[in-house]
């Protein structure tokens, strides 16, 4: 196992070195009235201490349990490192839950105080609170005038804090230095793709040895900028919070999902964080509006789009200079599209990260032509979460890296990853039986997904154990990487392969609703609404010559033999996604059960 320096052990100590050492610099950047405001570490450090005294106050105590329920903002980390000075609990929760699914987490996790942004989300603490007689006060960040006395504004807190701060019984740091490094730091709710979701415990420890590590595989200088916008509910955006912090970088928070391109261009960070939908998106829409355009512009992309990523292959991905023929092409190829870009996404990256699902060899490469390096990671919530990271000017596209310091990993013979290190989780909190099936007694944890190392120690991702497809031939297949394969398919938005026990796979499709509208107004097709357009023969007739465009390349047991049209995207309200957006199979089945019954009935010799 690969070790670092020396690490700092808790939040609080690793926040107080940063505030030590970046003192001026700025920590945070949110977009108010059409105005970007700043904050320097100083002015977040004084804001937190104000917020944890004022917590103190209200006779919060260590151990106690606070949950977070808002999209990405400031106030979402203060309080977050507030609670963490405390010895509170930090219960992170997806704003996109619906109220049933928030008063499971707030009852199990034994919550006493939840903080909300404004009157959306708090209607929906409203409608639970009756059943939950642990919840004693809803916080909220907004100022709403509420004649009830267990809703009060975050303000409120502040003030609180300030008054007995005027004391001088307690500061932050006086606080922070009580905490342990095995101390509980927060309960993150995993939404598992089957089941009731599991608290993860994660100690000060846990996050802090692996945020160190992670951006020290990255290295990433004080003072560079990143965008915030993947949720910080999920231990991903979690991780890269703190160790934004500890290596002296400033956050910038999107304004919204559907702000990302604006606020790309205004902040332009130098480092983005996101997940390979994300990527793909953008990919996909150059590409469609590459295809509106005239044969001359086409050809143009296609002879730039070719140069690129040969010279992305041989010589970017590394951080090398292009040489010989390359020096000549590139540099017309990067005039004529490249730069166009870049210039999308800021123009001043240094890197990109992505997490949360392999990343398309294809899509990979294109970003690196518009200088754009993404490096892979891997990891879980149960590892805090980061395990794998791709060092910089050592890319390999398809796989997510090295094991970082303090972490080990090893190939189960049966295929499935283990993990073993500072970054593994305390257990399942009130689920021993859970805990003691996910990590052993050698402590080594059980992911769940399948991979290869190569020779280089770096992971590749093939599947996840629990989806792997047995067809009633006895054939294997892992469903994933068909299904990034169809994804290229600009037609196509969202894809679940099924055939598990079942004669051969079918493909369950959720199609690009724009850019097939598109094609059927270019075709002449005429339908009454999107629906009868889905049973139009000409429709089926494109996403089978699709699915055989992206197919040709697998094996014929693997290649999905019919295809089912679904007209509404997959989403966290119905529960066919989990809030981080991974797609629950079963689910997804068990909705569609008799048009998938119906398709494997035909005569299909």
């Amino acid at each position: 196992m690969k070790e670092s320096t020396k690490y700092l052990e808790t939040i609080p100590e690793m926040f107080a070195y940063s505030c030590e050492k970046y003192g001026d610099l700025i920590r945070f950047g949110e977009k108010k009235d059409g105005v970007w405001k700043t904050y320097t570490f100083r002015e977040v450090r004084d804001i937190i201490e104000a917020l944890a005294l004022g917590i103190h106050a209200m006779g919060f105590k260590h151990g106690d349990r606070l949950a977070i329920m808002s999209e990405n903002c400031k106030e979402w980390t203060i309080t977050d490192l507030a609670c963490a000075h405390l010895g509170v609990v930090s219960v992170a929760v997806y704003p996109t839950l619906p109220a049933n699914q928030v008063q499971y987490i707030l009852e199990h996790a034994g919550v006493s105080a939840i903080m909300v942004p404004d009157t959306e989300q708090l209607n929906k603490v409203k409608e639970i609170k009756k059943d939950l007689p642990e919840l004693k006060y809803c916080f909220t960040f907004e100022d709403l005038q509420e004649d009830t006395d267990w809703v009060l504004p975050y303000s409120g807190l502040l003030k609180s804090g300030e008054e007995l701060k005027k004391s001088g019984k307690n500061s932050l740091e006086s606080l922070g230095k009580k905490i342990k490094k095995n101390d509980l730091w927060t309960l993150i709710y995993t939404s598992g793709t089957t089941g009731k979701p599991k608290g993860v415990m994660l100690s000060n420890f846990n996050v802090c040895s692996n945020a160190q590590a992670a951006m020290t595989v990255i290295k990433i200088p004080s003072n560079t900028r990143f965008l915030s916008f993947l949720p910080l509910s999920h231990s991903f955006e979690r991780i890269v919070s703190h160790g934004s912090y500890y290596c002296g970088s400033q956050v910038f928070f999107a304004e919204s999902l559907e702000k990302i391109a604006d606020n790309l261009k205004e902040v332009k960070p130098h480092y983005m964080f996101a997940v390979p939908r994300i990527f793909e998106k953008v990919y996909a829409k150059i590409h469609a509006q590459v295809a509106s355009g005239s044969p001359l512009k086409q050809k143009i992309f296609r002879w730039a789009k070719k140069v690129g990523e040969t010279t992305a292959t041989k010589f970017l991905i590394y951080g090398k200079r292009p040489r010989g023929i390359y020096a000549i092409n590139y540099p017309i190829a990067k005039a004529l599209v490249f730069k166009k870009i870049s210039k999308i996404l800021g123009g001043e990256f240094i890197y990109a990260v992505s997490g949360g699902a392999p990343l398309p060899e294809h899509i990979g490469t294109f970003f690196s032509a518009a200088g754009i390096n993404i490096l892979e990671g891997f990891g879980l919530t149960e590892t805090s979460p980061v395990t794998h990271l791709t060092p910089p000017g050592k890319i390999k596209f398809g796989k997510v890296g090295q094991s970082i310091p303090g972490v080990e990993c090893k190939i189960d013979p049966d295929g499935e990853i283990l993990i073993r290190g500072h970054c593994v989780m305390q257990g399942y909190y009130k689920n021993p039986l859970e805990t003691a099936e996910t990590i052993d007694q050698d402590g080594w944890l059980h992911t769940g997904d399948i991979g290869l190392i190569d020779e280089d120690g770096y992971l590749k991702i093939t599947d996840r154990k629990k989806n792997i497809i047995v067809t009633a031939a006895g054939k294997n297949i892992a469903p994933a990487p068909i299904e990034n394969k169809m994804l290229e398919s600009k037609y196509i938005e969202q894809v679940v392969v099924i055939g598990d026990r079942r004669k051969y796979p079918i493909a369950l499709i959720v199609p690009a609703r724009e850019e097939l509208e598109k094609w059927a107004q270019q075709e002449e097709i005429i339908y009454t609404n999107y629906y009868s357009l889905l049973g139009n023969d000409k429709i089926y007739g494109l996403f089978e010559k699709e699915l055989q465009q992206f197919q040709d390349q697998l094996a014929r047991y693997e290649k999905a033999k019919k295809i089912l049209l679904i007209a509404d995207p997959f989403s966290i309200e119905n529960e066919e996604l989990t809030p981080s957006l991974k797609v629950r199979r079963n689910i997804v089945e068990q909705h569609y059960k008799k048009q998938i019954d119906a398709l494997y009935g035909k005569d299909d010799d």
